[in-house]
C-alpha cells in the first residue's frame, strides 16, 4: 500500500506596498527556487492578498474578475514547475460585489477551486461575504480545504470543511495586528478539534506580520516562522489523519465518532435559531468604535 504523503511549502514573503509586479516576481522566483531545491513538494502557498494592493481609500478600484492577467501568469507558473499553487487571495469583482478570493491552481495550469472569504474582517475589511465552503482534491493523495485569515476565529468553517472530507486546511493570512498571538492559539485549536492539519502562511508587511505556523492533527506545532522571509517545508502524513480519526487523538479521543454518535445529531440550538441567542441582544452595529467607553448604540 502506498503511503499518502503530501509535500507542502508555505512561503512567508514580504509585501512591498504599491509594487504588485515586484511582489509577483518575488513569488515566481521563490517558487522556482523552492521546487528546484525540494522537487518532491506538491503544493506551494502564500499569504492573503500578497499580490493585491489593498488598504487605500480607493482599494475597490483594484478589484478585477477572476481569471485575470495575474492569475493567468500564475497558471503558467504552476504548469512550468509542475506543482499545485495557492497564491494567496485577490480582490475579485463580480457584478457590483467584491470578494476576498483564494484560488487553487493545478500542475496543468488550471484554476480548479475558488474560495470567497466567508468572514471578512469586519468592519475593517469592507468586502462582501462569501457563502460557499470549498475543498479540492490532489488525486490519490489528499483533500484540501481553503480558508482565509479571520476565518480561523470561526470553528464552524473548519468543522464544515472536515465534514466535507478535508484532511489539510490551508489558511493564507495577512495579520500584523496585536491579535496575532491569539490566532496562533486558534490555529492549534482548530487542528485539535478537527483532527486535521492546519497550515498557515502569513504575509510580512511594513507594520509587522510573519509568525506563520504549521500544525499537526493533534495540535503539535510542526513549524513556526519568525518575522523575516522564510520558506516552510513539510512532508504531511495524510494517513496519520485517518489513524487519529479512527483510534482517537493520543489514542484516546475519537472526537468525530463521538460527534457522529451523539443523540443531538448536529441539532445544536445556536445553529437552529442563531439570531435569537441571548448573546446578541445587547450588541450594537458592526462598526469601528469611536471610544472604548462606547459599547452599543
Amino acid at each position: 500500500m502506498t503511503e499518502r504523503k503530501l509535500g507542502i511549502a508555505g512561503l512567508q514573503l514580504k509585501k512591498r506596498p504599491g509594487d504588485t509586479e515586484k511582489n509577483l516576481r518575488n513569488l515566481e522566483r521563490t517558487v522556482r527556487l523552492t521546487k528546484r531545491k525540494y522537487p518532491w513538494v506538491d503544493l506551494l502557498f502564500v499569504g492573503e492578498l500578497y499580490l493585491q494592493p489593498y488598504g487605500d481609500r480607493d482599494w475597490k478600484e483594484y478589484a478585477t474578475p477572476i481569471p485575470n492577467e495575474t492569475t493567468e501568469r500564475l497558471c503558467e507558473l504552476s504548469q512550468e514547475v509542475d506543482c499545485w499553487l495557492v497564491p494567496g487571495s485577490f480582490l475579485e469583482k463580480e457584478g457590483n460585489k467584491i470578494f476576498n478570493t483564494a484560488v487553487a491552481i493545478n500542475p496543468q495550469g488550471e484554476v480548479v477551486a475558488k474560495y470567497r472569504k466567508i468572514f471578512p474582517w469586519a468592519p475593517h475589511e469592507d468586502t462582501d461575504y462569501g457563502t460557499d465552503f470549498v475543498v479540492f482534491d490532489i488525486p490519490d493523495v489528499a483533500r484540501i480545504g481553503l480558508t482565509i485569515c479571520y476565518d480561523v476565529w470561526f470553528p464552524e468553517i473548519f468543522r464544515t470543511l472536515v465534514w466535507m472530507g478535508a484532511e489539510v486546511v490551508l489558511q493564507p493570512s495577512a495579520t500584523y495586528t496585536p491579535d496575532r498571538r491569539a490566532e496562533l492559539i486558534l490555529t492549534r485549536a482548530q487542528a485539535i478539534m478537527n483532527q486535521c492539519y492546519v497550515l498557515n502562511s502569513n504575509v510580512i508587511q511594513a507594520q509587522g506580520g510573519g509568525l506563520s505556523l504549521f500544525v499537526g492533527p493533534e495540535g503539535r506545532v510542526l513549524q513556526e516562522a519568525g518575522t523575516n522571509e522564510e520558506v516552510m517545508i513539510e512532508a504531511v502524513d495524510i494517513d496519520r489523519v485517518h489513524w487519529l480519526r479512527q483510534h482517537g487523538s493520543f489514542a484516546i479521543d475519537p472526537v468525530w465518532k463521538c460527534l457522529r454518535d451523539s443523540p443531538l445529531e448536529g441539532k445544536f440550538p445556536v445553529y437552529e435559531n442563531l439570531k435569537a441567542g441571548e448573546v446578541f441582544k445587547e450588541l450594537g452595529a458592526t462598526r469601528i468604535q469611536d471610544s472604548l467607553r462606547e459599547w452599543r448604540e
